[in-house]
């Protein structure tokens, strides 16, 4: 489990699988900028959405 997983389940609650795996794909670039971000997360549909806009696919 990595830390920006831990830091996001402390934050929304469990994470479901997909989100999950869409955070194993981000680049060290994405993963930083989830970090800070994560921070104001407050529910799930906060990370969903980041991952939406931010996640390249």
């Amino acid at each position: 489990m990595s830390f920006h997983t831990l830091i996001l389940k402390k934050r929304v609650g469990e994470l479901p699988q997909e989100p999950q795996g869409r955070i194993q794909t981000l680049s060290l670039k994405q993963l930083e900028a989830l970090g800070e971000a994560l921070l104001d997360f407050t529910a799930i549909e906060n990370l969903l959405n980041w991952l939406e806009v931010n996640q390249t696919v």
